[in-house]
C-alpha cells in the first residue's frame, strides 16, 4: 500500500510538471469527533485561540466540539434546539466570540446565539428579532452579516420596486445588536435589461458593481461612493459575443481592479471560448489595454485556473455557459473577495445562505477533459502555464472542488485531487517571485473528504478546514513555511 501511494504521488508530480514545491506542515485534531450522519458541518476558527467544529443533525441538538490552537480536544457542548432539515445556518465570527444564526425552513423566525471561546452560549434571539423588525420595511431579499474591526454590519438590498435603481442598505450594530447607524446607497440598474454579475463592498469607502447589459454583449463596471452616491464607470463592448462568469479581483496593495470574463458566441453549438481580462486603476481607467486570451480552452480543456500576477486573485473559468466562476454552492453576492480573509485585512463574514452541503454531493470530475493553469504578467502575457489532460483512470484534478486564499501577501489556490481507488489529495498552486507557478502536493490523509469551501485563514500562521471520514469529522491545519 505504501508503494502504491508513492506511485500516486510521483504520478501527480509528472502530470502537473511542477519542479519546485512549498514546504508544508500538517496538523490534525488529535481526536476525531463522532458526527454520525450529520447533515451539516460548520467551523468557527481562531476564536480567542480556539477552533470550533459544529455538527448539525436533523431532529437533534446542534453539537459544538472545541479544540485549542494545537488542535487538542477541549470539550463538547450542545445547544438545546432541535435542528430541522434544510435549515439556513450562518456563522459570523468576531475575535473572541461568534454568532450562530439558524432559520428553519418555511418560516421567518430566526434563532440567534452568541458563543464564546469556552463554549458559553447566550440566547440573543429576541435582540436579533428586534434588529430585523427595525428593518422590516426594507428587507425583502434577505441579508448578510459582516464583521469589520469587531463591529457588526447587516447589509441588504431593498425591494426591487424601482426598475431604474438598485438600493443597498448598510446597518452597523454593536455586540448587543443595538443599531449605531444606518445608511443607503443607490446605483443605476435597469432590471429589465441588465444582469448583476457581482458586487464588492469596501466598507466606509465604495461599492464595486459588475453587470452585463445589451443582452450580455457588454460588460460594465461601476464604482459607487458610499457617502455621496457619485458613480464612475467603464463599459466594454463585444462584437456579438456574450460575457459570462464575470468577476472582479481587488488588489489590497494598490486598489487596482482586475476584471475577467468568459467570452463565447451566441451560438451554443460553437466550440469557441475566449477569456477577457482587463486591469483598471482606482478611477476605472485601464492601466493597460484589455486582452482576449484565445487559447485557454484548446486541447480539450474544460477549466482554466487563471492568476494575474501582482494585481489579481485566482479565478476559475469553465467552458460551459452553465458553470460559475466560483464553487457551485456560492451565488452572486456581496463580499466575494472577503469571504476568506488574508493577512492584509480583517473582514470576516457569514457564509451565504445555506444550500446543500458540498460534501453531501459528489464533485464533478468531468472525466477526460483538461485543466489549464495560467499565470499572466501585468501586461496579460502568459508567462507560465501548465495543461493537465486529467485522465480519469489515473489522476483527476477535481476542478469543482477548490478554494483560494491570501496569506502573507501571497495568493494561493487549493484544488482537490482524486487518484485511482478513491484516494484523495490536495494540490496547492501559487506563483513565486520569479514568475513561475509552484505546484505543491499536500500529502493529506487520503481517505478523508476535505471541505475546502469552509477553509479559513489563521493570520500569519496558515489555514484550517474541516474534513469528514465516514461517521467522523476533524480539523486539519496547513502551515506554509
Amino acid at each position: 500500500m505504501k508503494l502504491l501511494k508513492c506511485l500516486f504521488f510521483l504520478l501527480s508530480l509528472c502530470v502537473v510538471n511542477g519542479y519546485a514545491q512549498n514546504t508544508i506542515k500538517l496538523d490534525y485534531t488529535r481526536q476525531n469527533t463522532f458526527v454520525n450522519s450529520a447533515d451539516k458541518i460548520e467551523m468557527a476558527a481562531n476564536i480567542a485561540g480556539t477552533h470550533h467544529l459544529l455538527s448539525f443533525t436533523n431532529t437533534e441538538d446542534p453539537v459544538i466540539y472545541i479544540f485549542d490552537d494545537a488542535l487538542a480536544f477541549k470539550q463538547k457542548i450542545s445547544i438545546p434546539f432541535k435542528f430541522e432539515e434544510r435549515s439556513e445556518v450562518r456563522i459570523t465570527a468576531f475575535t473572541d466570540f461568534y454568532f450562530l444564526c439558524i432559520r428553519p425552513p418555511y418560516t421567518s423566525k430566526y434563532f440567534f446565539w452568541k458563543i464564546d471561546a469556552k463554549g458559553n452560549v447566550t440566547d440573543m434571539s429576541a435582540a436579533f428579532e428586534n434588529l430585523l423588525r427595525s428593518q422590516s420595511n426594507n428587507i425583502k431579499l434577505g441579508f448578510q452579516l459582516i464583521v469589520k474591526e469587531n463591529l457588526l454590519y447587516m447589509v441588504y438590498h431593498t425591494a426591487l420596486d424601482n426598475i431604474e435603481k438598485r438600493t443597498l442598505v448598510i446597518v452597523q450594530a454593536d455586540s448587543l445588536l443595538n443599531i449605531n447607524f444606518s445608511h443607503k446607497v443607490a446605483y443605476d440598474f435597469k432590471q429589465d435589461e441588465e444582469k448583476l454579475e457581482q458586487e464588492i463592498l469596501v466598507l466606509g469607502k465604495y461599492l464595486l458593481v459588475l453587470k452585463t447589459l445589451r443582452s450580455s454583449t457588454a460588460l460594465e463596471i461601476m464604482k459607487v461612493n458610499l457617502a455621496t452616491g457619485y458613480t464612475i464607470r467603464n463599459t466594454f463592448y463585444s462584437s456579438g459575443y456574450l460575457y459570462s462568469q464575470s468577476t472582479i479581483g481587488l488588489s489590497n496593495s494598490d486598489s487596482a481592479i482586475t476584471v475577467t470574463s468568459l467570452l463565447a458566441p451566441p451560438d451554443a453549438t460553437s466550440l469557441k471560448r475566449f477569456v477577457f481580462v482587463s486591469r483598471l486603476n482606482k478611477i476605472l481607467v485601464e492601466e493597460v489595454p484589455f486582452s482576449i486570451l484565445r487559447s485557454q480552452f484548446e486541447k480539450n480543456t474544460n477549466t482554466n485556473f487563471l492568476l494575474v500576477k501582482q494585481s489579481g486573485k485566482w479565478v476559475r473559468i469553465a467552458a460551459g455557459f452553465w458553470q460559475r466562476t466560483y464553487p457551485a454552492d456560492e451565488n452572486i453576492s456581496l463580499y466575494r473577495d472577503y469571504i476568506i480573509p488574508d493577512s492584509s485585512n480583517n473582514y470576516r463574514t457569514s457564509p451565504l445562505p445555506a444550500r446543500k452541503d458540498p460534501y453531501r454531493s459528489s464533485y464533478i470530475d468531468y472525466g477526460d477533459v483538461g485543466v489549464r493553469f495560467s499565470l499572466l504578467d501585468k501586461d496579460f502575457k502568459i508567462v507560465n502555464e501548465r495543461h493537465v489532460s486529467n485522465t480519469k483512470n489515473a489522476y483527476t484534478i477535481r476542478q469543482g472542488q477548490f478554494t483560494r486564499f491570501g496569506l502573507n501577501n501571497m495568493e494561493y489556490m487549493l484544488v482537490g485531487q482524486r487518484f485511482y481507488n478513491k484516494v484523495n489529495g490536495l494540490l496547492l498552486v501559487n506563483a513565486d517571485a520569479t514568475g513561475q507557478l509552484i505546484y505543491t502536493d499536500v500529502r493529506v490523509h487520503d481517505r478523508n473528504e476535505y471541505l475546502l469551501q469552509k477553509l479559513q485563514v489563521v493570520p500569519h500562521k496558515g489555514v484550517i478546514m474541516p474534513y469528514i471520514r465516514k461517521h467522523e469529522a476533524g480539523l486539519v491545519k496547513i502551515t506554509i513555511e
